[in-house]
Order: C-alpha cells, then sequence, then structure tokens
C-alpha cells in the first residue's frame, strides 16, 4: 500500500475571508514540486473545488478532495467531501445527521487562543470528530496543540498533521502520510481507521512571530 503526502487544510487566493497570495493552482503546482499525493483546498465557508481543478490536481498526481473550512455556531470545522450546500452554520450537532463513510470531519486547531477555536465545544461534541488536527503553527516553547493530542489518545481519534497555510513558507511544514490507494473514498477510510503518519517539526520563534506579524497586516491593515 502507497504512502501518500498530504494536507487537509489550506487556504489560497479564492478565499472570500483572508488575504493571501496564492492562487489555487500556484497551490498545487507547488504542491507537485513537493511530491504531494493528497490536497484539500479548504477555504473559509467557501469551496473552490470544482472539475477544472481536480482534474488541474489529476494531471499533476494529486488527488483533490472537497474541502471547506466552515464556521458553525461560530466555531471553524474542517469538512471534506460534503455536499456543502447542506451545512446548517447555526447548529454544529446538524453534522452528526450528515456524517456517512465517504466525508470526513477533522477539529482544527482546537485549544488554539482564537475566538474560532472549537474550545468546550470540542470535548462536548467528541464523537462528531473523524480526527483531529496538529497544526504546523507552534514551536519548542509555544504549543498549542497539546490538549488536542491528549484528548485524540484518550479517545482513539486519529491525529492529521496539516500547514493550515495561508503564506508560502507555511506550506510543506507539517503534513500527513496516510496508508491509502489514491483514491478520495480510500483516503477518507483510511484516516478514519488511523492508516495516518503525522510528519512535523516546531517553526523557529522568529519564523512563527513573523506569520502572525503577516497575516495581522494583511487580514486588518491591508485589507482595510
Amino acid at each position: 500500500m502507497p504512502l501518500l503526502k498530504a494536507d487537509f487544510h489550506i487556504h489560497t487566493s479564492e478565499d472570500p475571508e483572508d488575504t493571501i497570495r496564492y492562487s489555487a493552482t500556484d497551490l498545487i503546482d507547488r504542491a507537485q514540486r513537493h511530491g504531494y499525493s493528497v490536497l484539500a483546498i479548504t477555504n473559509h465557508n467557501s469551496c473552490v473545488y470544482n472539475g477544472y481543478l481536480r482534474d488541474y490536481a489529476k494531471e499533476r498526481g494529486i488527488v483533490l478532495i472537497p474541502g471547506m473550512e466552515a464556521t458553525i455556531q461560530g466555531r471553524h470545522v474542517l469538512l471534506l467531501n460534503f455536499d456543502f450546500a447542506t451545512i446548517n452554520p447555526s447548529r454544529l450537532k446538524e453534522l452528526y445527521d450528515l456524517k456517512d463513510r465517504n466525508n470526513l470531519i477533522i477539529a482544527p486547531h482546537p485549544y488554539f487562543p482564537s475566538t474560532v477555536a472549537l474550545r468546550a465545544l470540542f470535548r462536548k461534541n467528541i464523537r462528531l470528530f473523524d480526527a483531529v488536527e496538529l497544526s504546523h503553527h507552534y514551536c519548542p516553547s509555544i504549543d498549542f496543540n497539546k490538549r488536542a493530542l491528549e484528548l485524540a489518545r484518550q479517545y482513539g481519534l486519529p491525529v492529521v498533521g496539516t500547514s493550515d497555510a495561508h503564506q508560502r513558507c507555511q506550506f510543506n511544514t507539517t503534513y500527513s502520510l496516510i496508508e491509502a490507494d489514491p483514491d478520495t473514498g480510500a483516503i477518507i477510510e483510511a484516516i478514519k481507521r488511523g492508516k495516518v503518519k503525522v510528519i512535523t517539526k516546531p517553526l523557529p520563534l522568529s519564523l512563527l512571530i513573523r506569520i502572525n506579524m503577516v497575516m495581522f497586516l494583511r487580514n486588518h491593515i491591508i485589507k482595510r
């Protein structure tokens, strides 16, 4: 069974809520250069997936999975391979009725210091989630992933490594290796069965600070 290099949490310039300097096709080209086999572009409350991008990725040896970082009850949830038109942004519990073997619900950065992090809603709805994110966004002295990883171990949830990339320098810093055939259904099934390995290393504190500063400037200063 091949090991597929994958990232399931990435943003592109098509994102309606953040200022990002590379497009979906730019990202796919970059992913090809880094040896990725699987991507999910997860823009905020918007699915950029279409037939053109699917084929563009396929021509470069990449399985592109439809994705979205949805805001539900004011909190972020990663949704893969959904009918996104059916998502009710006001009620997290309605996702239970939409769960099936062909889609994936990931808890992104559950305990990061953000108003959109799941926090208490993560444990309260622990059975809703198929996997937990280990975000690249940490350094040796600052790591908000730890509590989420503890709960993942406690409840037997798989962990996926992602870049949550908004800037080029974030991509390929943390990723997943999936033991599956290069097919959307097989990839989702493999994650749910825990056939995933996270490749990660902490960022230098200086890079972590720079990433935060650039994101703040782009979304709160330049965007205005």
